[in-house]
């Protein structure tokens, strides 16, 4: 039973009323296309509800639970598995699968408290309409610049990882420069279909894509001799550990890519919007969540335990060539639709943000076309060169994770579930210790657990920043990377 909404004193007349409520308080924010008002309704609702003839204009709201799964899969399962083995080797095999378990049910309860928010706000279509929620203008532009930044970075990211894949695989044919170019525009032609259900079905190829990698590289791993380790034997014979203690920043480093492989939750508000029914994204939620966690630990365990502490992030290039070569192929695939469905979310962002209110919405014209073509190419550009001047792998994923995954998967939801069920939210005359302590013991463990992701997010944040930043420079005063803009391997 989840936390928050287990209380039985809401009946559907407290609801209406507190729905009345949460729209009579909240605050108003005048820039058009973000108005309190806007924010009441569905944008993509009201954008066809604007036209007789719905001909001319796209239907965004075909999804069911099952295709939406797909997409936030294809978004998890991605990236984040490739460092899991070099998760375990600094938590140790046990500190691995508990730490791993552990933030799943947390991230679960957090994804959940999303899908409640949208269904109490119809109207969020993004984080930036929720911080428009509990926050007026400055929280929309306070949670949209962190949705745009996350957004790039990923792109760049993806653009990244794509390229030491393809260098890999080529056996470094050309300028890596120029393999970041070909997944870049590779990635931004698959972004050109507006609605994210075009994007489901190659979502179902990026998840099959990776799981078949990661179990190539799981069974060559454990066949192959240990004299095919990358710098065996100069750390002694394979072992491995139950606890392994590395230090703080290894350590936080190993917080932080976890982080990261359950940050698909700055998606949940848009996936949702484009479902027939968004608050059956639970169901997504729970498909999502037990599957990745079950591969997860699958990954990081039996790979850790054939290469103890050989083992590489990415995984898949701990392996001999051949197997590299196949693992690598077949793992391009997701890497590079986990890229676009990551960029797709900024991208409505920002298209949402220009025509809401508008029958351009919805729109098939060639200009609005051409708008969203426009913006699609903007991200993938500011991308590419982030990956270009950020040439490292592990340590952008804990920049990404430590300022801004921790906020969107942990943190922020602890705010809107502060926010939906606090005094403000539950009329006039209604005090703190009454909102969350005097109407049953889970609105009271809600209250706890949000307080708790918040401060988490907080220290995380903190000490992963300090972790990367020491690891980077550390890293680039040994010579491990190459300079911005090198045709050189990352």
């Amino acid at each position: 039973m989840h936390l928050q909404h287990s209380e039985k004193h809401h009946d559907d007349v407290s609801s209406v009323k507190k729905s009345e409520t949460l729209h009579e308080t909240a605050p108003h924010v005048e820039e058009k296309g973000v108005t309190q008002d806007a924010l009441a309704v569905d944008a993509f609702e009201e954008a066809l509800g604007a036209e007789h003839d719905a001909s001319g204009h796209i239907n965004y709201r075909n999804m069911g639970w099952i295709k939406a799964g797909a997409l936030i899969m294809a978004e998890t399962i991605a990236l984040g598995i490739l460092s899991f083995p070099s998760v375990f080797h600094r938590l140790g095999m046990f500190g691995g699968v508990f730490t791993t378990v552990a933030m799943a049910i947390l991230s679960w309860q957090t994804g959940y408290v999303l899908v409640q928010f949208k269904r109490n706000h119809p109207g969020v279509m993004n984080f930036a309409d929720a911080g428009t929620v509990i926050a007026g203008k400055w929280g929309f532009w306070l949670f949209g610049s962190m949705l745009i930044v996350k957004t790039v970075f990923l792109a760049g990211s993806h653009a990244l990882s794509g390229a030491i894949a393809l260098d890999s695989i080529s056996d470094h044919a050309i300028c890596n420069i120029a393999w970041s170019v070909i997944v870049a525009v590779v990635s931004f032609l698959l972004t050109v279909p507006r609605t994210f259900e075009k994007v489901s079905y190659i979502s179902f190829v990026s998840v099959t894509a990776i799981i078949a990698a990661c179990f190539v590289t799981i069974i060559a791993s454990g066949v192959q001799p240990d004299k095919d380790l990358p710098k065996y034997p100069s750390l002694g014979p394979v072992e491995w550990h139950a606890f392994e203690n590395h230090g703080l920043r290894d350590t936080i480093n190993a917080l932080t890519n976890i982080i990261f492989a359950y940050g698909g939750h700055v998606a949940i508000f848009s996936f949702a919007s484009e479902m027939r029914n968004p608050e059956d994204f639970k169901y997504s939620l729970a498909l999502v969540q037990t599957i990745a966690t079950i591969f997860y630990v699958i990954v990081g365990a039996t790979v850790y335990k054939f290469g103890g502490q050989y083992v590489t992030s990415p995984a898949l290039t701990m392996t001999s060539r051949p197997v590299r070569i196949t693992a690598y192929s077949i793992a391009l695939i997701s890497i590079v639709v986990a890229g676009v469905v990551a960029s797709y979310v900024g991208a409505k962002f920002v298209f949402l943000t220009l025509f809401r209110g508008s029958p351009r919405l919805t729109s098939r014209s060639w200009r609005t076309w051409g708008i969203w073509i426009a913006i699609c190419a903007t991200i993938w550009t500011i991308g590419w060169i982030i990956a270009e001047v950020i040439p490292f792998f592990s340590d952008l994923l804990s920049i990404i994770s430590s300022i801004l995954t921790v906020w969107f998967t942990y943190g922020l939801s602890g705010v809107l579930w502060l926010y939906d069920n606090g005094p403000r939210s539950q009329g006039p005359g209604v005090g703190f210790r009454e909102a969350y302590f005097r109407r049953g013991w889970a609105r009271a463990v809600g209250f706890a657990v949000s307080v708790f992701v918040i401060v988490m997010s907080a220290a995380i944040m903190v000490l992963g920043m300090y972790s990367a930043i020491s690891s980077i420079k550390d890293n680039y005063a040994h010579g491990n990377y190459g300079h911005p803009f090198s045709c050189g391997s990352s």
